[in-house]
């Protein structure tokens, strides 16, 4: 998890990660675990019109679709989320 000052980002990737460092992103470690078993996909996307808050993520495919027919940007899979009523800390 990243904080610009304004906005907070998520991102599984070193890479971008590394990036938004170096332009003065604070690195916030890490906000979560991602889902090993990959059971539910958190879809990204960018809308490029926005100038804050201008990420979106979704389990929602409807919305998903919905955002891209406004101009929004597919980014893929951002991680995966447990399914509802997944394992918790005390069943690892």
């Amino acid at each position: 998890r990243l904080y610009s000052g304004t906005d907070h980002h998520y991102t599984t990737s070193v890479v971008e990660r590394d990036h938004l460092i170096s332009v003065g992103w604070n690195d916030e470690g890490i906000g979560w675990y991602s889902d090993e078993a990959q059971t539910v996909k958190v879809l990204r996307q960018y809308n490029p019109n926005a100038y804050a808050n201008n990420h979106n993520y979704t389990t929602s495919q409807y919305e998903f679709d919905h955002n891209i027919s406004l101009g929004w940007q597919d980014e893929g899979i951002a991680w995966y989320a447990a399914a509802e009523g997944g394992a918790d800390e005390s069943d690892k």
